[in-house]
């Protein structure tokens, strides 16, 4: 018999002084190796790659995942969560999503092609900077995680997603 119920680990973090919780899904929905959060399923993709490496490692586990697209401050903190809290980007501890300005200079869209509908950047950023054209995560302010705009060469780990609605044409079970 098959147990649609998920298997959840609930989180407590203090940021801050503020507490957050954080339900990482284990099973549910999803394929193997992700985690499900509301109607998705991500990766966590440890190893650093550029940005261009992190999309197409994404890729690879189906026509529809891709860097992760974040639409609300909730799936931004589970993403941080999910990715282990990281927050000294100059030690590598950041991690790419799937937002880019290349297209048009301040004009970020996302990979899997759904609506930049949500942006957290800290003051003065992102600051456009030639070449800095692909986000990622940045610094806490107001006990969440923020974005920043960094050249596709930075070498991050990164997190994939991919909406069940779409499921995973082609899934490889790959990684």
């Amino acid at each position: 018999m098959v147990s649609w119920a998920f298997l959840c680990v609930f989180l407590l973090t203090f940021i801050h002084g503020i507490s957050s919780q954080t339900c990482l899904c284990a099973s549910g929905f999803c394929e193997p190796g992700w985690v499900q959060y509301m109607d998705a399923c991500y990766k966590n993709e440890k190893a650093p790659k550029n940005w261009k490496d992190a999309e197409m490692s994404c890729q690879k586990y189906g026509i529809h995942a891709h860097l992760a697209s974040i639409h609300s401050t909730e799936e931004n903190d589970f993403i941080f969560h999910l990715m282990g809290m990281p927050l000294n980007y100059t030690q590598g501890k950041a991690y790419w999503i799937g937002a880019h300005d290349t297209f048009k200079e301040g004009n970020f869209v996302w990979t899997d092609g759904s609506r930049f509908d949500f942006q957290t950047f800290p003051p003065n950023q992102p600051n456009g900077l030639s070449g800095e054209n692909y986000l990622g995560s940045w610094q806490l302010v107001n006990g969440h995680v923020t974005w920043n705009d960094y050249v596709a060469s930075w070498k991050f780990p990164s997190v994939c997603k991919y909406n069940l609605r779409n499921g995973m044409c082609c899934a490889s079970h790959a990684g």
